[in-house]
């Protein structure tokens, strides 16, 4: 493990005993996964999204039948030279197959006057002196995409190419990207909205981050259930301190004896051992800490809680995750499938991105400020 790690996560730990067995941390020592190892070599806004996943996901824009969509990029460096963007697929949510599709749209692109916490709902006042019209109305056509191996996709796969090409000022600015949709076609038919999962990111003004977990592998079934215990992790960066929020579903019900109860391993890579009581059961996380989580699982094996209070560690790292329930009267246990994240930097301040959208009119002169914005590549 890295030595600026380490201390952390032995203080995250709190005197709960580790489970790790030495062949685990042979099989694992790879894994670790730092922030820089895979910066992609686009411009990427947010920025801080590079190599890290969005917190949400959008349809907006590609996936509306009509729509009119302005974002503005404070992070894009002086003297980029764009001559198209892109988007990416998002990952954290379990969806497979997008079928191919096409969008009737046009982009023009400038430089606003408006930094983006001071957007205005109506789109004019967004667009700066001088726009260009990089791309006249057009059919662009998009490939099928499927839900990436690992957070985030490797690749900006939705990719709107520009006739014209656009220069940011060597000063910088704010980058106002204007696209109009006006129809689509694809399986469903021509002009119906779509649901493209586009990664998004959402940007606090306290600094909070939000990391969503990616969801891999398979849990096992709660005794006498057959269908795999499951999870939903969220991992919050906040001003002071983080918080794992933890949502488990199929666990092992509680009986009215608040026996039953929730917990969750974190560890630095990936494991797969099998559990000794129960062979189906394997241990996805090496787990080298063990938290128990407050209050007891519910009557259907559901559990929605936090781990809270917990420090803040080092931006740039992969942790791999895993829930679990157990009736500590009868040791019924279950294991849910395996949540891996990076563990983010703080959320930049000022907010250098903003979305305008008006989801039904692509001639549309005003629209709703949100600072979710899908992650775009600018090349």
């Amino acid at each position: 493990m890295h030595a600026s790690i380490r201390p952390t996560l032995a203080r995250l730990a709190g005197g709960v005993r580790s489970y790790r067995t030495a062949a685990a941390r042979r099989r694992t020592a790879l894994v670790l996964v730092a922030l820089g190892a895979c910066l992609p070599a686009q411009t990427v806004s947010p920025s801080d999204r590079a190599a890290l996943e969005g917190s949400s996901f959008t349809h907006f824009p590609l996936g509306r039948a009509q729509a009119r969509m302005q974002t503005l990029h404070a992070d894009i460096p002086g003297g980029t030279v764009i001559t198209g963007h892109a988007y990416r697929r998002d990952a954290a949510t379990v969806r497979g197959l997008v079928d191919a599709f096409a969008v009737d749209l046009e982009v023009t692109l400038s430089v606003s006057t408006n930094l983006p916490m001071q957007a205005s709902t109506t789109f004019a006042n967004n667009v700066g002196p001088a726009p260009v019209h990089v791309l006249p109305r057009t059919v662009v056509a998009f490939p099928a995409t499927l839900r990436p191996r690992l957070d985030p996709s490797p690749t900006f796969e939705l990719l709107v190419p520009y006739q014209t090409p656009f220069v940011m000022p060597p000063q910088g600015g704010t980058l106002c990207v204007d696209v109009r949709v006006y129809g689509n076609s694809s399986t469903l038919g021509n002009n119906v909205n779509l649901s493209v999962y586009l990664d998004a990111h959402e940007n606090y003004g306290d600094g909070r981050a939000e990391q969503a977990g990616f969801r891999t592998f398979h849990g096992c079934p709660a005794p006498g259930a057959t269908a795999n215990s499951y999870a939903s992790m969220t991992y919050w960066r906040l001003p002071a301190g983080a918080r794992l929020d933890v949502s488990i579903r199929d666990g092992v019900p509680d009986d009215g004896s608040g026996l039953a109860r929730a917990f969750v391993t974190v560890g630095h890579g990936l494991d797969g051992s099998p559990w000794p009581l129960r062979p189906d059961c394997p241990f996805w996380s090496t787990s080298e800490i063990w938290f128990a989580l407050p209050g007891p699982m519910n009557s259907m094996g559901n559990y929605d809680g936090a781990l809270a209070g917990l420090p803040h560690l080092p931006p740039g790292y992969r942790l791999w995750c895993q829930a679990g329930s157990v009736h500590l009267g009868s040791v019924a246990m279950a294991f849910t499938d395996a949540v891996t994240f990076v563990t983010p930097p703080a959320g930049p301040l000022p907010i250098p991105t903003v979305r305008i959208a008006n989801s039904t009119n692509g001639a549309a002169a005003t629209g709703t400020v949100s600072y979710a914005v899908p992650v775009m590549a600018f090349q």
